[in-house]
């Protein structure tokens, strides 16, 4: 059909040709016949192509999608241990995405939990959910400035890198044996279609099992009854900043008037993200007030995510910068508001966590610009 609308669009250039060399009086219908014929023949030519670059992305979405079925279906009949991971990238690309695959795989293809280990940082294993796999952590592999190091450059996991092949060995060693590797990367190019607009959230939905998270159970962590859990920590839509600077703090007076809060923080930094901790964060000078807690005293690297994820899990509400840990308390049954000081985020991740949040029954997520 391309090459008919080409000669369509040739033959209108030659009548154009023989136009112009006929009285101006005599023309002017024919001109604007020609440039209907014209426009009419552009216009189908521009919805042929278009039509045949959306085959081409469906035709490799579907090339991706067998590429990553057979791959996970050859390490399901293999019987060997499986390694999920090593996940070293975003709280929320975590909680979204790359756990609900890992559920997913393990139910689709019928692979045994005690078969899996799962390879993460801080202590996620809690966001997984299956009961019976192996959970490795990735900062007793590596010193947190190291994890720092190896992962600034780039957190998104669409190839196997060096520092995952690094981790890959290191956790094999402690499995004590071969294991096949269920990494990232094949998530990466599986949801892609998703990522650039290019299918709606049902791609994602069927190859995901969301489901709610039951925070682990933390030695020594006690809190005051009622309390709101904050955390707050600087980004590319919530940016360092004299005035979000005082708006944490304004917030954090303004709670504690009313409830105690747990300001959260990890203790460790892991990414670019600076933290807006509880001594920068506090409603005085000094960061003190007897409403406002802290549990920095149970922080360590390896565990500081599930320390968190409990914490988050107790309060009547969470507040805190918009991101990844937004998801997490709607995921644990606890309403979030979220702030933002540039809406710069991406909407279609937004959409995806409300629907997964009332799938599986679980908070309200209310996204706020700070002007508001």
């Amino acid at each position: 059909m391309a090459d008919a609308l080409r000669r369509l669009s040739a033959e209108v250039e030659r009548l154009n040709a023989r136009v112009d060399g006929l009285d101006s009086d005599l023309t002017t219908g024919l001109r604007r016949g020609v440039s209907v014929m014209e426009w009419n023949a552009r216009r189908q030519l521009t919805f042929v192509q278009k039509a045949r670059e959306s085959s081409n992305r469906r035709t490799r979405a579907e090339s991706v999608r067998q590429q990553v079925l057979a791959r996970i279906r050859q390490a399901a009949r293999q019987r060997e241990p499986i390694l999920a991971g090593p996940w070293t990238g975003e709280v929320g690309f975590e909680l979204l995405y790359w756990a609900p695959f890992v559920r997913w795989a393990i139910e689709r293809f019928g692979i045994e939990p005690a078969r899996v280990t799962l390879l993460s940082r801080g202590g996620t294993a809690s966001w997984y959910g299956v009961d019976g796999v192996r959970y490795l952590d990735v900062l007793d592999l590596c010193s947190p400035d190291e994890f720092r190091r190896r992962t600034m450059k780039e957190r998104k996991q669409r190839t196997l890198r060096a520092f995952d092949r690094h981790l890959v060995r290191q956790a094999r060693e402690r499995i004590g044996r071969r294991a096949a590797l269920l990494h990232p990367a094949m998530m990466y190019a599986l949801f892609e279609p998703f990522w650039t607009l290019q299918t709606s959230l049902r791609w994602v939905q069927d190859f995901t099992r969301a489901q709610r998270i039951v925070p682990p159970a933390i030695e020594g962590l006690r809190l005051p009854q009622p309390y709101v859990a904050v955390r707050f920590y600087f980004s590319k839509c919530f940016r360092e900043t004299p005035g979000n600077h005082e708006r944490v703090r304004s917030l954090i007076r303004r709670l504690a008037a009313e409830t105690n809060v747990v300001v959260l923080g990890s203790g460790v930094a892991l990414d670019e993200h600076r933290e807006i901790g509880p001594a920068n964060a506090g409603p005085h000078d000094d960061g003190r007030h007897d409403r406002v807690h802290t549990v920095e005293h149970l922080m360590r690297p390896e565990t500081n995510l599930a320390v968190q994820t409990a914490v988050i899990a107790g309060a009547q509400a969470f507040i805190g910068t918009y991101g990844g840990f937004s998801y997490l308390a709607p995921l644990c049954g606890v309403n979030s508001v979220a702030l933002y000081s540039q809406r710069n985020y991406y909407p279609h991740h937004l959409d995806f966590a409300r629907h997964v949040f009332q799938a599986v029954g679980g908070g309200s997520l209310s996204v706020i610009g700070v002007s508001a």
